[in-house]
């Protein structure tokens, strides 16, 4: 894992630091997000995930889960959406997608690329929508029509993510390697 900071020389500022600005570059992605036209009312790229899964590899597991959560509730706040079903459908693909991406990420490289748990990451994520959907409108057969070519927007969605945050990560290690040199 690449990391910014030794965990235990940091001091507490500098690691809030950190998760503020991942919090809020994850936030920012997500606002200009909802913005895009979408070809589909609800269906977006996820391009926030950019964020959450590059904050995994740099700041470990528990920290990219409070940077996605805290961008969910903070979007929702800032939407008017909190507790609406529309907060509900994000959290519950959050934390799916989530959980999922983190029982994945200790096979990346050896196994899987940061793109297929970026994939992954996105059918549990539209997976978990539908289900919720299903639920709060009391027709989970009504919904689970969407899950085939939801499928496919996933993989589409996710490998992008994925590749994209493979290329800002490699990137930051080049900077990394060249402020460590500058700094001896």
């Amino acid at each position: 894992m690449m990391q910014f900071y030794d965990d235990k020389n940091i001091s507490r500022a500098r690691k809030i630091s950190y998760l503020a600005l991942f919090t809020a570059l994850a936030l920012v992605i997500w606002m200009v997000e909802e913005f895009f036209p979408k070809p589909v009312p609800w269906l977006k790229p996820g391009f926030s995930y950019i964020v959450i899964i590059a904050a995994m590899e740099v700041l470990g597991l528990f920290d990219a889960f409070v940077v996605a959560i805290v961008r969910v509730i903070i979007g929702s706040l800032l939407f008017g959406r909190l507790f609406s079903p529309s907060f509900l459908l994000s959290i519950s693909g959050t934390v799916s997608a989530l959980v999922v991406m983190s029982l994945l990420f200790p096979l990346r490289k050896k196994y899987l690329s940061l793109a297929g748990i970026s994939i992954a990451g996105a059918f549990a994520h539209i997976s978990a929508q539908i289900f919720v959907a299903g639920a709060l409108f009391y027709r989970p057969d009504a919904v689970l029509w969407l899950l085939p070519p939801m499928t496919i927007w996933t993989i589409f969605a996710g490998a992008i993510v994925g590749i994209i945050t493979i290329i800002i990560l490699e990137k930051f290690k080049a900077v990394k390697k060249v402020s460590d040199v500058n700094r001896v």
